[in-house]
């Protein structure tokens, strides 16, 4: 079972056990899989999967942030819906979604059937960053391989931001900012660097002009 799928599963034991003894019915979208509201007085499906950015957790992890929909239907909806919102309220990995914070598909949704709400679910998956640079990036002089750029990250007050991930884009290898933050990463002979900055898990694309070292990367 997939890291995503696993979060979901969890999710729904949370919800099962603070909905008992009512039935709660997972919909996936298949159409055997239907059952009348009146015999599942709670159904959940989920509403997206989107990528948050990437950081890094004892190595590189892809943050994703899975939204699911609660929705609450018959005579009972009332009593569901408050157990339903405390459990989550006090689960420390799931947050309710907040209105402002929904696209208009989503209120919809929330609203079609009953009373409903939306759960965040994060989630963070790990992989292994390539040792070596793809050959594409060392097939001619002018994307391969050849220096290190040394810089910083700072924010809007010029202040460096520690223990951010910087990676340039002409190499397989990043690196993290130091208390100061100061990096060195290496890159291609390119004067002009594209680097994907990831600070507290938001990242952003970002480019700079590494003709004189060191390169300064504002965070604003």
């Amino acid at each position: 079972m997939g890291l995503v799928r696993s979060s979901l599963s969890d999710l729904l034991l949370v919800l099962a056990e603070a909905a008992a003894p009512q039935r709660l019915r997972f919909d996936d979208g298949s159409p055997v899989a239907v059952v009348p509201p009146p015999d599942a007085p709670v159904t959940v499906r989920a509403s997206s999967l989107t990528r948050v950015g990437r950081s890094r957790h004892n190595g590189p992890v892809l943050d994703l942030e899975l939204r699911v929909l609660v929705q609450c239907h018959g005579p009972q909806q009332l009593d569901l819906m408050e157990r339903l919102l405390l459990a989550v309220e006090l689960h420390g990995d799931y947050a309710v979604v907040s209105k402002g914070d929904m696209t208009r598909a989503e209120q919809s949704d929330v609203s079609s059937q009953g009373l409903g709400f939306l759960v965040c679910v994060p989630v963070s998956l790990g992989f292994d960053e390539p040792s070596e640079a793809p050959e594409r990036l060392t097939s001619g002089p002018s994307s391969s391989t050849g220096r290190r750029i040394q810089g910083r990250l700072v924010d809007v007050h010029n202040k460096g931001i520690p223990d951010a991930y910087i990676h340039a884009h002409s190499s397989a290898s990043a690196a993290r900012s130091d208390a100061t933050g100061h990096f060195e990463v290496p890159a291609s002979m390119d004067e002009l660097q594209h680097f994907a900055v990831a600070v507290d898990g938001t990242e952003r694309e970002v480019s700079a002009i590494a003709g004189d070292l060191p390169v300064v990367i504002r965070w604003v």
